[in-house]
């Protein structure tokens, strides 16, 4: 049997939740669902159904997933658009003292495995920019590309290691779509 105390602070706590916004309970629900991911992480439904088909599908999806997982980054990709005429790009790096928080954006308008190739693109760059701890700002990130990186056809620095682990998960993914689904 509940006390008058408890009574009231039951009150109180279902108030509490009826008076906040529809839109902040979904954000929780998609908050949830992003933990779920761990350290790649969208709010965007489409896209974590997308990071979850690459990744069943991809073992180099899955790989540059799991090296994500096991640093201090957290790895928001979000819908956008990056310009360039490309499907996705790595926009910025921020930090705390313990961790860094960095921003992928795709265009989701088509998806299909070019872009989960271009996901796994991107976050290959992330990795690139996990590996030197000193990155931690956008500022760092770019005078990073502008040593490392080869001037890529659009435009912005591009390396070696993003373009080979975007085409083998394009690859992989590909594969996987014909042995499922067989002529």
């Amino acid at each position: 049997m509940a006390t008058g105390h408890t009574t009231a602070m039951a009150v109180a706590i279902a108030a509490a939740v009826l008076a906040l916004p529809r839109a902040s309970v979904a954000a929780d629900a998609l908050a949830s669902e992003a933990t779920a991911m761990s350290h790649v992480r969208s709010s965007n439904l489409a896209i974590v159904a997308l990071i979850r088909q690459a990744a069943e599908r991809s073992v180099t999806f899955r790989g540059l997933v799991a090296a994500i997982d096991a640093s201090d980054s957290i790895v928001f990709v979000e819908a956008g658009a990056c310009g360039h005429g490309v499907r996705a790009c790595f926009v910025s790096v921020s930090a705390t003292k313990s961790n860094r928080y960095m921003r992928v954006v795709v265009d989701t308008h088509k998806a299909d495995t070019d872009l989960m190739g271009s996901i796994g693109h991107e976050l290959r760059h992330t990795l690139e920019v996990i590996a030197e701890p000193g990155i931690r700002s956008d500022a760092a990130k770019y005078f990073f590309y502008e040593s490392i990186g080869t001037r890529g056809i659009t435009g912005p620095r591009e390396t070696r290691a993003a373009i080979t682990a975007g085409d083998a998960v394009r690859s992989e993914i590909s594969r996987s779509t014909r042995q499922s689904h067989p002529h």
